[in-house]
């Protein structure tokens, strides 16, 4: 899938609304926003990760220069930041640190992995779309219903993962499905209709505890706005700094969570907090942008150097 400036602003305002909804954790704000956000904001970058793969270069590139691709692009700053801030909550070293850090990694960091998880699944079984759906759903549904949307591992042993290892498969297959055979546009008003219906079901459960009404009320709402990317896509929408933020948000996502902090220790606003951070990040990705060592270790994205002119030749006069 190529690259396209509807994605990218979707993106980066994704991000934006995590970055938001981090800040109104950080300030132990309660609302109705910070918790419809924070029921579509992960599964739909899940979803739009599965659209915009590549699925038969994934399956068809030698597992060597695979590896080198997401080490590069996704492992590599992952485990950078992964060491910034275990060193900085004041982790203690022991034998089943790289165990514990791998498959429950703290804070924010344990999309990266997850998502490479999907992208390998993907690439070891070649099977379609739908089937890898039907296989990833039942999975996920699992694993709902069985531990529930909190954070936690799947279990209490030294091998259990992170049950957002797990949740998301439907997401992410189903976003490959979308980017297969798209959805014509005479299902546009029944997408719509179902993501309103799981919007307001998941809004209305805003404090409730009903678990079991939490699943098919954030599947309905997720699964419709995956299914509305391709006519995203078609549209083509752009503005500059949040597309801007789109195409940074691996580095935004990362390192957001440690700027935010130090802007809070300046002060603790949340709009302040987000502002500050948002602006700052901004900065920081062009700087670490230049060059060839800070994009791969932080995750920005390469700036690109201009194309030298070629210089005409001096007309000969007669």
């Amino acid at each position: 899938m190529t690259k396209n400036p509807s994605i990218d602003l979707l993106k980066g305002l994704l991000i934006l609304l995590v970055m938001g909804g981090h800040a109104m954790e950080l300030t132990h704000q309660q609302h109705v926003l910070l918790w419809i956000g924070s029921g579509f904001r992960m599964p739909l970058m899940i979803g739009i990760s599965g659209y915009l793969l590549n699925v038969t270069r994934t399956r068809s590139m030698p597992t060597g220069e695979m590896f080198s691709r997401y080490g590069r692009r996704m492992l590599l700053p992952w485990a950078v930041a992964m060491l910034v801030y275990w060193l900085a909550s004041g982790g203690l070293l022991s034998w089943q640190t790289p165990l514990d850090l791998l498959l429950r990694p703290p804070f924010h960091l344990w999309y990266v992995p997850a998502l490479f998880l999907l992208i390998l699944v993907t690439r070891l079984l070649p099977l379609s779309p739908l089937v890898l759906l039907a296989i990833g759903t039942p999975v996920s549904l699992a694993t709902m219903y069985s531990f529930g949307l909190d954070h936690g591992a799947v279990g209490g042993s030294l091998l259990s993962p992170d049950s957002r290892f797990l949740r998301y498969p439907v997401y992410f297959f189903f976003g490959m499905l979308m980017a297969e055979r798209g959805m014509p546009k005479r299902y546009l008003w029944p997408v719509l209709l179902v993501g309103a219906l799981g919007l307001f079901w998941w809004s209305d459960l805003y404090g409730t505890g009903n678990a079991l009404a939490f699943v098919p009320a954030r599947l309905l709402m997720c699964l419709a706005l995956i299914a509305l990317l391709p006519s995203i896509s078609a549209v083509r929408l752009h503005f500059g700094p949040i597309n801007r933020i789109g195409r940074e948000s691996l580095f935004f996502y990362l390192w957001h969570p440690l700027v935010m902090g130090l802007v809070a220790m300046l002060d603790p606003h949340g709009a302040v907090i987000l502002a500050g951070a948002v602006l700052l990040l901004y900065i920081a990705s062009a700087l670490a942008g230049q060059g060839r060592l800070p994009p791969l270790l932080l995750g920005a994205v390469p700036q690109r150097r201009p194309a030298p002119v070629a210089m005409q030749p001096e007309p000969v006069t007669a």
